[in-house]
């Protein structure tokens, strides 16, 4: 069985997502890391044709875009939109995203804590 995979490693952002009052005010560092399963069959793999293949810089404008200009609560919701929106690009057949959080309070150096989502295409 073929496979074919996008992989986007260490995507780093400032955005103001969180709980507490001064996350969603001066905000904080996050990284995400995606794996986007795809089409296998595209065109772009035998004719070298960017047309033909799935422009990874279109997700990774759309990962920053989501991570940089809204506002979650919660790192697990701000994850399942970058994985839905993911699955909204053509040729996507599943993402699996983790979005990590650098967190500065629990500890005198930054740690980062994380939340991995899942999804298929038939999930949305």
């Amino acid at each position: 069985m073929k496979t074919s995979e996008i992989l986007i490693k260490d995507l780093k952002f400032y955005g103001f997502h969180g709980v507490y009052p001064e996350e969603q005010v001066v905000g904080t560092t996050f990284r995400v890391d995606a794996q986007i399963s795809i089409d296998p069959e595209l065109k772009g793999f035998g004719n070298d044709q960017l047309e033909d293949t799935l422009n990874y810089e279109l997700l990774v404008e759309k990962l920053l875009e989501i991570g940089t200009t809204h506002k979650y609560r919660l790192i697990e919701r701000l994850a399942d939109e970058m994985a839905r929106a993911m699955l909204g690009f053509a040729h996507v057949r599943a993402v699996d995203i983790t979005v990590y959080k650098s967190v500065n309070r629990l500890t005198p150096e930054p740690q980062w804590i994380g939340i991995r989502r899942s999804l298929e295409a038939s999930d949305v």
